[in-house]
């Protein structure tokens, strides 16, 4: 379909929880566009339409180059749409499929870029609200563009204050407020974004459960591993700035993206990071309660020294036995540093799991996977193996391995991508079945569609030619139903030019008759339609011969005797 009278709606991208998005074509411009359609089950609601409508504004008053630009927005025929800049690319959710890492200094980079694009929408009052590994393009040419301010919110109105008990955005990535329902800030992309850039240097999230209700609540409630625990390519540096983004309370965060642009650009360049570590929530505060005691007695009344001789022996013996704990523990971690390879753990039996699920257990039992992944085509004997399911572990399950030990494991690879092919003009169904099953897709259909195409011919598909799919995927082959049915308009009583542009923008073919029928008395003027054929809403094909006539002309009756009118109609209605 085409939609605006200019942007034709091609196949589709992908979807999310209240749209669809579509590869399209600016036919006024010329240019690949990305068109975003309301679900129609949301199309009646006002309440949905709105916040629409708002990710389009949100989207629109931001310019960076590190954000999808919003072209034009609008309805048609009940179809609510938004036009935004096409990326040839894939998601960073795509890269980090199946537990994978990207290397620290390419995950500083794209952090970076997205910090500048948050800069930018905070500076306009935005919150994007759902940053996260799906809504990170990274193009062919490497550069980040983020993308789908579909629950983006302006800052500071209203309307914010009355969504605090809304909880938005993926739990994964959820910041502690916005899993307690309160209000947010700018901030909380700042943590979300770290939750990012944590799984891109350790390939998991910072809290894994069994259900996103126990993933928020670990937000709120458990602090994260440090991320060099489970990669030792990060640095102490980095691990500083990632854990201070993922600080619970929005005060001990970096107080804006640029800020963290900044320290990000610290870690690359080898300088000391602004990040410091953040006091335990246990730390030990001096009370100091003489005077408070001192305040009760009397100053003509003195405490007899015998009543309280006691209690510097007591304050004396608790601060002794305090710090024999602390050197009792402090002796007892110096010792065990001294000797690691003392402590031995079984290897958990990781095989037939998903690489996240295998690596969080591993790392779990105080190991750590190894590094690069061995990645194999999927086993003969097990052909519908999954891409990222482990195949084989070394060294094998319930072995008993010094703590930190390496588990190498086999995985299997992402399959390569296919091409849809073109299917050649004049094809039947049946070719394109065998051109399909050839590449290796599975035909499916057909599907009838309008067109000029004789009936049975192929003129498509979905997805398009040369869209690049997984081996297997379906592929709906559409064929021509031919000319679409159309009902012929009244064109009656209109001056025969405009007749005939009507019925041509119907599809139809109009001809202007030598004959004359009787005149119409709404409209006896011969210059005029007086009759037409077919008739007004009968349905015929596309294409359809409509024949226009005129009325007759009454004979001459004044002096000016048979030159009176007749003699131009013929011409003037031609």
């Amino acid at each position: 379909m085409t939609l605006g009278g200019r942007y034709r709606v091609e196949h589709e991208l992908g979807r999310g929880g209240m749209a669809k998005v579509y590869r399209g074509e600016d036919t006024v411009l010329g240019r690949t566009v990305a068109i975003k359609i309301l679900a129609p089950q949301f199309a009646d609601d006002p309440n949905f339409v709105t916040r629409f409508r708002r990710e389009a504004q949100a989207a629109a008053r931001i310019s960076n180059q590190n954000l999808v630009s919003v072209f034009d927005t609008g309805s048609d025929d009940g179809v609510h749409y938004i036009v935004m800049e096409f990326v040839e690319g894939r998601t960073l959710a795509d890269f980090l499929t199946g537990g994978g890492r990207i290397m620290p200094d390419r995950a500083i980079d794209i952090t970076m870029d997205v910090c500048r694009a948050l800069d930018a929408a905070h500076a306009q009052g935005v919150i994007h609200r759902d940053i996260k590994p799906g809504n990170i393009m990274l193009t062919q040419r490497g550069d980040v563009k983020v993308t789908d301010f579909g629950i983006a919110r302006m800052a500071a109105t209203s309307e914010t204050v009355a969504q605090t008990a809304a909880v938005l955005g993926t739990a994964s990535y959820l910041s502690p407020e916005q899993a307690q329902g309160q209000p947010v800030d700018g901030r909380t992309d700042i943590y979300s974004l770290g939750c990012v850039l944590y799984e891109m240097v350790t390939g998991r999230t910072p809290f894994l459960g069994d259900s996103p209700v126990a993933v928020a609540s670990k937000h709120v409630l458990e602090q994260p591993s440090p991320p060099s625990k489970l990669n030792r390519d990060v640095s102490p540096d980095l691990d500083a700035v990632i854990l201070r983004a993922l600080a619970k309370n929005p005060a001990n965060r970096y107080q804006s993206a640029e800020e963290l642009r900044a320290d990000l650009e610290r870690v690359k360049r080898g300088m000391p990071v602004e990040a410091t570590p953040l006091l335990a929530a246990g730390t030990t505060q001096v009370l100091d309660r003489e005077p408070a005691a001192t305040a009760v007695l009397s100053p003509t009344t003195p405490e007899p020294e015998r009543s309280r001789w006691w209690i510097p022996v007591l304050v004396t013996l608790l601060i002794l036995g305090v710090l024999g704990a602390v050197l009792f523990f402090l002796a007892r971690s110096l010792l065990e540093d001294e000797d690691p390879g003392t402590t031995t753990v079984a290897v958990p039996d990781v095989v037939g799991d998903r690489l996240n699920a295998a690596r969080a257990e591993i790392e779990d039992a105080g190991l750590v996977v190894a590094e690069p992944i061995i990645r194999v085509p999927a086993d003969e004997d097990d052909p519908d193996a999954e891409p990222g399911t482990v195949l084989e572990q070394d060294p094998p399950a319930d072995t008993e391995v010094d703590e930190g030990s390496a588990v190498t494991l086999t995985v299997v690879a992402e399959a390569d991508a296919v091409a849809v092919p073109t299917i050649p003009p004049g094809s039947t169904f049946e070719d394109a079945q065998a051109i399909l099953l050839d590449a290796g897709l599975v035909p499916a259909g057909p599907v009838d569609q309008p067109s000029d195409e004789d009936v049975g011919i192929v003129i498509g598909t979905i997805p398009a030619a040369g869209v690049e799919v997984q081996p297997e995927t379906e592929v709906t082959v559409v064929v021509s139903s031919g000319p679409e049915d159309v009902v012929v308009p009244d064109v009656r009583c209109q001056p025969f030019g405009a007749a005939s542009s009507d019925l041509r923008a119907a599809g139809l073919n109009p001809v202007i008759s030598d004959d004359t029928v009787d005149a119409d008395p709404r409209c006896p003027n011969p210059n005029r339609v007086a009759a037409q054929d077919p008739g007004p809403g009968v349905t015929v094909p596309q294409g359809t011969t409509v024949t226009l006539f005129a009325g007759a002309t009454p004979p001459p009756t004044g002096p000016t005797g048979p030159t009176g009118g007749t003699g131009t109609t013929g011409d003037d209605r031609r």
